[in-house]
C-alpha cells in the first residue's frame, strides 16, 4: 500500500489516487490540481482548530474524499457552526460514521438545523435522522463533537470545484415578527475563502454578494462559543479567510419568499492560505480604531467598535459598518448621519471624523445593576481625547484617563443620552448658567504622532 502524507502546498495538473492507494493532506498543507481529479482509493484532509488543510480542483472531480473537519465540543455556549466541505453526504451515514466523536444527548444528535421564519433551532434524533436526506451544501448547521474528544469528525462526499450557491430570505417580519434576517450559510469547499476585501480586493464573499446583503448588516457574523454571541466581520476587519465548511450568519433584506436572493461561493474565491475558524477566535485590523468595552466587575457583557479610513461618511457605510446581531445588546452606536435606529457593532468614518466627531451611544442595562465603560483598543493619534458624555446627569468621562462608571435606578435602554465625543479639545463638566456646556480652549493638545 502507497500512502502519500502532504504537508506543504503542492501544485500539479492532474491528480490521480488508484485503488488500494492512499493520499492525506496534513493540516497545514494544501494541494492545488488545475486539471482533473480522479480519486479510487482513500483520500483524506486533516484539521485542527487553528489549521485546516485544503485542496483546490480546477477541471473534473471524480470520486470521493474524505474530510476531518475540526468542530467544537458539546458545552454550555459552546457547540459550532459548521457547514458540509462536500457534497453527497448522507446526515444519517454521517452520525453513523462519526458515532463515537459526535455529541449526543439520550436521542437526540449534535446536528440542527436553523429556521429563520420562526427563530429556531431543531436537533435530528433517531426517529428524524432516516429522513434527513443528504446536508445542503452552502448551508450551516448546529454541531458538536464529544466533550473531551478530538474534535474531528468526517465528511464523506465529492469536492466542489465549480461556484455553489445558496438561498436567503428575510424573515423578520413573519410569525407575528418572531422570525429573523438570519441566515445560517456556510463554505461549500474542502478549502479556504476570502472573506473581505483585505483577504482580496475583489474575490471574497463579501464583494461579490454585496448587492445580496442587507446594506445595515453587511458583515460575516462569526458565533464566538464563549457566551457572547456573534462578532461581526466585514472590510474593517484584517485579512478574513474563512476556513473550510466554516458556517456563519448573514442578513437578508428581501422579504420575497418566491424569489429570494441567492448567494454566490465563486471558485475565484478559493485559497490555501488562512489559519484558524471563529472558535479559536482572530484579530480585527486594528488601525485607526477604537474599541470600548462593558464590563460588570471584571466579566466583559459587549463591546463596540469605531473605525476610521479615508472615503468613508458619518452615514452608511455597506462593508464596513456593521449592525450588532443582536439589537437589545448591551453597548452599541448609531450612525452620526442618517440615522434609521440600527445599533452598531462596527461604527465606520472618514478618517477627518477621528478628532472631530459626537457619535450617539446606545446602552441597555436593567436598573441598579453597576456596569463601568472603558477603552479596550485605542490606535487613534496621541492628541485624540475620547469624552462619554451623559446628558441626564451633564458629565463627561475622559475615558482616557478613568473608566465611565455608573448604576442607575432606572433601566437604560436605546439612545439619547450617552455620546462618545472624539476630540483634540478638552471638555469640562462645568456648565454656565444658562446651561451650556464650557469647553477649555487653553489646555495644550498633544502633537498628532
Amino acid at each position: 500500500l502507497l500512502l502519500c502524507f502532504v504537508s506543504f502546498l503542492t501544485n500539479g495538473q492532474n491528480l490521480t489516487v488508484a485503488s488500494g492507494k492512499s493520499f492525506t493532506i496534513e493540516k497545514t498543507g494544501s494541494v492545488i490540481v488545475n486539471g482533473n481529479f480522479l480519486n479510487v482509493g482513500t483520500f483524506i484532509l486533516n484539521s485542527e482548530s487553528d489549521a485546516f488543510s485544503s485542496i483546490i480542483i480546477g477541471g473534473t472531480v471524480y470520486g470521493n474524499i474524505t474530510y476531518n473537519r475540526y468542530v467544537n465540543s458539546v458545552g454550555t455556549n459552546e457547540w459550532d457552526l459548521i457547514g458540509s466541505p462536500v457534497d453527497g453526504q448522507s446526515i444519517s451515514s454521517f452520525a453513523s460514521a462519526n458515532s463515537s466523536t459526535l455529541g449526543t444527548s439520550s436521542n437526540i444528535y449534535a446536528i440542527g438545523s436553523y429556521d429563520n421564519a420562526t427563530n429556531t433551532w431543531t436537533n435530528y434524533t433517531t426517529s428524524t435522522i432516516g429522513s434527513a436526506g443528504n446536508f445542503d451544501r452552502g448551508r450551516g448547521y448546529q454541531m458538536a463533537s464529544v466533550s473531551g474528544g478530538t474534535g474531528i469528525l468526517k465528511f464523506t462526499g465529492t469536492p466542489a470545484s465549480t461556484t455553489q450557491t445558496q438561498a436567503i430570505i428575510n424573515n423578520d417580519a413573519a410569525n407575528a415578527g418572531t422570525g429573523k434576517r438570519w441566515n445560517l450559510v456556510a463554505n461549500p469547499f474542502p478549502s479556504y475563502i476570502h472573506g473581505n476585501t483585505n483577504a482580496h480586493a475583489t474575490n471574497n464573499f463579501l464583494t461579490v454578494n454585496t448587492d445580496k446583503l442587507h446594506d445595515s448588516y453587511e458583515a460575516i457574523y462569526g458565533y464566538d462559543a464563549d457566551g457572547s454571541g456573534y462578532t461581526a466581520y466585514n472590510n474593517t476587519s484584517s485579512a478574513l479567510n474563512l476556513a473550510p465548511g466554516q458556517a456563519f450568519m448573514v442578513a437578508s433584506d428581501n422579504p420575497n419568499l418566491e424569489n429570494p436572493d441567492v448567494l454566490s461561493f465563486t471558485t475565484a474565491m478559493r485559497t490555501t492560505t488562512g489559519g484558524d475558524d471563529f472558535i479559536a477566535g482572530r484579530n480585527s485590523e486594528n488601525s485607526f480604531e477604537l474599541i470600548l468595552k462593558l464590563y460588570e466587575g471584571d466579566t466583559e457583557i459587549d463591546n463596540t467598535r469605531f473605525y476610521f479610513k479615508e472615503g468613508l461618511n458619518l452615514g452608511l457605510d455597506p462593508g464596513y459598518d456593521a449592525g450588532h446581531f443582536n439589537q437589545s445588546a448591551s453597548l452599541m452606536s448609531r450612525l452620526v448621519d442618517e440615522d434609521k435606529g440600527v445599533g452598531f457593532a462596527v461604527n465606520a468614518m472618514g478618517i477627518e471624523n477621528a478628532n472631530n466627531v459626537v457619535v450617539p451611544l446606545v446602552i441597555n442595562r436593567e436598573a441598579g445593576v453597576e456596569f463601568r465603560i472603558s477603552i479596550d483598543t485605542f490606535d487613534l493619534s496621541t492628541g485624540t481625547k475620547i469624552y462619554l458624555e451623559d446628558n441626564v446627569n451633564k458629565t463627561f468621562t475622559h475615558l482616557n484617563e478613568q473608566d465611565f462608571q455608573f448604576k442607575d435606578d432606572d433601566k437604560l435602554s436605546g439612545a439619547g443620552r450617552f455620546f462618545v465625543h472624539f476630540t483634540t479639545t478638552t471638555l469640562s463638566n462645568d456648565l454656565d448658567d444658562d446651561g451650556i456646556l464650557n469647553i477649555d480652549d487653553n489646555c495644550p493638545n498633544t502633537p498628532e504622532g
